[in-house]
């Protein structure tokens, strides 16, 4: 055995590492292709599972070496390994001769879920002998790409609009694609809930793991489909698939203090528009004022111009308002002065009438919190789901208060709050937007966003099924079939509508107009007064 490991290791020409007896694997987590020397299926066994205890990465690429011609059956060796799910393998025996050798592997070209046979490579002697190029590549082709209609179980759990399930069926963002995935393989799919638990899945403390990753975890399931976020622990104990989506996780609370109904009045324009019709009515005034000047009362006599009889401001107004005009300026460079005048006030009135309706329907909410700071400070509690906590580990302040919410308990907790309870919760964005478009509910979503992490598919520690996915994933990425599966179930317009009721408008709704109306004659009965008044004083004297 000595002497064949010598031979391998100046033919192979590379760095190698040997490993003899019980060793500490300081490289187990960087090495992907293996050469393995045994007696026979015993000795060999006794290594792989040294090597199972010690996580080397069973996906690699294997030779495995059988010595013995008594105890070396590539029956009982394609067995063991697809025990320790090893499948990217060449397994070696000695042929009929000592000089000769005999290569085997299984699934080669078609998965088998009944039996695991052997199949004997015949393009071994050329890959050594003769073309040690493409003969050579093909002895490791990608497997499980063609399942056979074998079964394939998924963990999932219903999670609108990422995943439908109906009479056994997926649907949603997530639920297409693990359709088209399952099809591509050409497996039969079979969806489980979580066993144990609810929602995405989770470290508990005492060591274990529930949720849908306890299904993977266990093996109970081939792989975990629930738009999951990535966090130390998944990465750690599972295998990702390539990512092909993305989910923002953002920080909702209950609505915000609703505005004054009195302001509804103003709405219709922005501030800066409300700046720029206040100095357009500034100028008429300062216009006013000017032209009642002793020099502008010479200067309009100089050029044969009578002053207007009437108050320019009190008659631009009336424009403004639309009151029809008894009389316009005969002076053909006033008239234009007149008609823009008419023609600016006519835009502003139209503008005003169409937003108008919409904002005196549209209820305005004060944004009150910027930041979760904000929500500490204001002694709220704080939650979301239990992987999320992670996030958090360096922030005691958020980490030591973390309230856990379970998948199932989200929508409740929805409730709560759109009702005023004091709460924070870390949630995805498309289910709260969800909730708010479904329910008829206003939850407040603070500006500052928790994290957005890429979407995986959630595998077993090296499994065998990653690469073959990753492949087809790779492909529905390029052809822009997930992307556009993404947007049809985010969309609104697919986004079912609950029974909106019409709402009628109120007296709440014109309290701006009657505080308008209501101040318009407070302030004429008080010029009223003043005139009377000063109408008597004139008399008097």
């Amino acid at each position: 055995m000595l002497c064949g490991i010598d031979l391998f290791s100046k033919t192979y020409g590379k760095s190698v590492i040997v490993g003899h007896g019980a060793f500490y694997p300081q490289f187990s987590g960087n090495t992907h292709q293996y050469v393995l020397f045994g007696t026979d299926i015993q000795n060999i066994n006794l290594m792989l599972e040294w090597m199972q205890k010690h996580q080397f990465d069973n996906t690699g690429k294997y030779v495995v070496v059988c010595i013995s011609k008594e105890d070396c059956d590539e029956s009982e060796g394609v067995k063991m390994l697809w025990n320790y799910k090893i499948i990217n393998v060449v397994f070696l025996k000695t042929g009929l001769i000592a000089t000769e050798s005999m290569a085997y592997t299984y699934f080669y070209k078609h998965y088998d879920c009944e039996k695991v046979q052997p199949v004997k490579l015949d393009n071994w002697l050329s890959c050594i002998y003769i073309d040690h190029g493409k003969d050579c590549l093909e002895m490791f082709p990608l497997k499980l790409k063609n399942l056979q209609s074998c079964p394939i179980i998924v963990s999932t759990f219903a999670q609108t609009p990422y995943m439908m399930i109906k009479n056994g069926v997926p649907s949603g963002a997530d639920g297409d694609l693990l359709r088209l995935i399952v099809e591509k393989l050409n497996a039969s799919l079979q969806l489980m809930t979580p066993h144990q638990g609810f929602g995405w899945g989770k470290l508990e403390e005492n060591g274990t793991w529930s949720g849908s990753l306890a299904d993977v975890y266990y093996d109970l399931a081939n792989f975990s489909m629930t738009s999951a976020t990535i966090t130390l622990s998944r990465f750690s104990y599972f295998h990702m698939s390539m990512d092909y989506n993305t989910v923002n996780v953002v920080w909702v609370t209950h609505p915000s203090a609703m505005e004054s109904p009195s302001l509804k009045l103003i709405r219709p324009f922005e501030f800066e528009v409300r700046i720029t019709l206040a100095l357009s009515f500034l100028f008429v005034v300062l216009v006013a004022v000017i032209i009642k000047r002793k020099y502008w009362s010479s200067v309009f006599k100089a050029i044969n111009i009578s002053l207007p009889r009437r108050s320019l401001v009190f008659y631009s107004w009336e424009i403004c308002m639309g009151l029809p005009s008894t009389k316009l300026p005969t002076k053909s460079s006033f008239l234009c002065l007149a008609l823009f005048w008419i023609w600016y006030c006519f835009l502003i009135r139209t503008f005003y009438t169409v937003f108008l309706i919409k904002a005196l329907k549209t209820n305005v909410y004060y944004s009150d919190m910027q930041k979760i700071e904000d929500a500490l400070a204001a002694n709220y509690g704080i939650g979301g789901g239990n992987a999320l906590k992670d996030y958090f580990i360096d922030e005691p302040k958020i980490y030591n208060r973390w309230i856990n919410f379970e998948s199932n308990e989200i929508y409740l907790a929805f409730m709560n709050m759109s009702e005023g309870a004091k709460i924070v919760i870390a949630v995805n964005l498309e289910t709260t937007k969800l909730f708010q478009r479904n329910q008829s509910k206003h939850l407040y979503i603070l500006p500052q966003k928790v994290i957005s992490t890429p979407t995986v598919i959630f595998f077993k520690k090296y499994s065998p099924l990653t690469e073959a996915i990753n492949t087809i994933l790779k492909q529905l990425i390029e052809t822009g079939f997930v992307s556009k599966i993404y947007k049809i179930y985010t969309k609104s317009w697919f986004i079912k509508k609950s029974g909106h009721q019409k709402k009628a408008f109120t007296v709440a709704h014109f309290t701006g107009c009657y505080a308008v109306l209501i101040g318009g004659w407070i302030i004429s009965f008080i010029f009223f007064i003043v005139e009377l008044y000063m109408g008597q004083r004139r008399k008097s004297k």
